[in-house]
């Protein structure tokens, strides 16, 4: 038969042989490509595309008066109360639940809070603000200026500050963060003596004649005397030193001669 006289060549079989091999491994792989190539697999790699759209920006809303006097308030007592550390558990209240995350009400109090104390001074422009950076209907971002107390030791500051609206309708503090130091730091001022002194008849005298006053001449302290006195001290004291030292080693070195004869 054509069959047995093809099998009965060793050459023939071989070539059977690989070219079975290459059907065996080329059929899967276009059955794999066909499969996981098809647009109807949604779950395919090479599937339909799917847009994806980013969430929409909330729009803008004016910054009304009535909005501004309800923000001032809460930025206020929030400056006068977390920022400061004075009455920090009155804070509490003024924070959104983002900034509160994570901490108890009792932590909150201890000063544990994720806010950066500053020492703000008293005056009555705290809680105003230099620039609006954005205004949503729920949502307002503020650069907000502030300056230290007389002798604190720090600079002026700018600060980064977000408020939201609840469903309440409270605006609370929902961000805070310094971002600039400006100028130098507030240095207490030196106070001077408020009663003048009265210049002597010696005084006025020396200053109307154009003289300058001799200057009262200086004691020598005695400490310098110990200097002098310590190096001829040490010029007597150490060959008397050395000289006992060699006599004792003499004297014993005699004595142990003496026993060993």
């Amino acid at each position: 038969m054509p069959a047995m006289k093809i099998l009965s060549s060793p050459r023939r079989r071989r070539r059977l042989l690989f070219a079975a091999a290459v059907v065996a491994v080329a059929v899967p792989l276009v059955l794999l490509v066909a499969f996981y190539s098809t647009p109807a697999d949604q779950g395919a790699a090479t599937g339909p595309e799917v847009t994806t759209s980013a969430p929409a920006e909330p729009k803008h809303a004016p910054f009304t008066k009535a909005k501004q006097r309800a923000v001032h308030k809460v930025l206020h007592d929030f400056i006068e109360t977390a920022v400061v550390r004075r009455d920090v558990e009155r804070s509490w209240d003024l924070a959104a639940p983002g900034l509160r995350a994570g901490l108890t009400r009792e932590q909150w109090a201890r000063g544990k809070l994720p806010v950066v104390p500053y020492p703000a001074a008293d005056t009555k422009t705290v809680g105003g603000w230099d620039a609006v950076e954005y205004s949503y209907r729920r949502t307002v971002g503020l650069e907000v200026f502030l300056l230290p107390k007389p002798g604190s030791g720090v600079s002026a500051m700018t600060a980064d500050v977000e408020l939201v609206k609840g469903h309440d309708g409270r605006w609370r503090v929902d961000y805070w963060m310094p971002n600039k130091f400006h100028g130098p730091p507030a240095v207490a001022k030196t106070k001077q003596a408020s009663s003048p002194q009265v210049p002597s008849k010696t005084a006025t005298k020396r200053k109307a004649s154009g003289r300058p006053s001799a200057a009262a001449p200086l004691k020598p302290s005695r400490v310098w005397w110990v200097v002098p006195i310590g190096v001829l001290s040490l010029i007597v004291l150490a060959p008397l030193g050395i000289g006992v030292g060699l006599w004792y080693r003499n004297r014993r070195a005699a004595r142990e001669y003496a026993r060993g004869s």
